[in-house]
């Protein structure tokens, strides 16, 4: 004979498995996100650097309200939150 309450039991559990799996899935997802975001912002950063040292090497050669502007940026960016 067909038990009702042990297939009720059953349909439930599984309905719990895919819950707990879909939710594992989206934190494994979030936490993939985060990581490649991580790297975009240190590839931006060393960019940024690079570009920094270029100026400095080269700040004689720019106008002075180009300079001001930069000193500004680079003090902005240097600065430590």
């Amino acid at each position: 004979m067909f038990d009702f309450s042990d297939a009720i039991k059953s349909v439930g559990e599984a309905f719990t498995s895919l819950f707990n799996w879909l939710k594992t899935n989206k934190e494994e997802q979030c936490k993939t996100q985060i990581i490649k975001d991580k790297n975009r912002l240190k590839k931006a950063t060393n960019i940024a650097e690079k570009a920094f040292r270029l100026i400095d090497n080269n700040k004689e050669y720019l106008p002075k309200d180009v300079c001001i502007a930069y000193e500004h940026l680079r003090r902005q960016f240097d600065e430590k939150d």
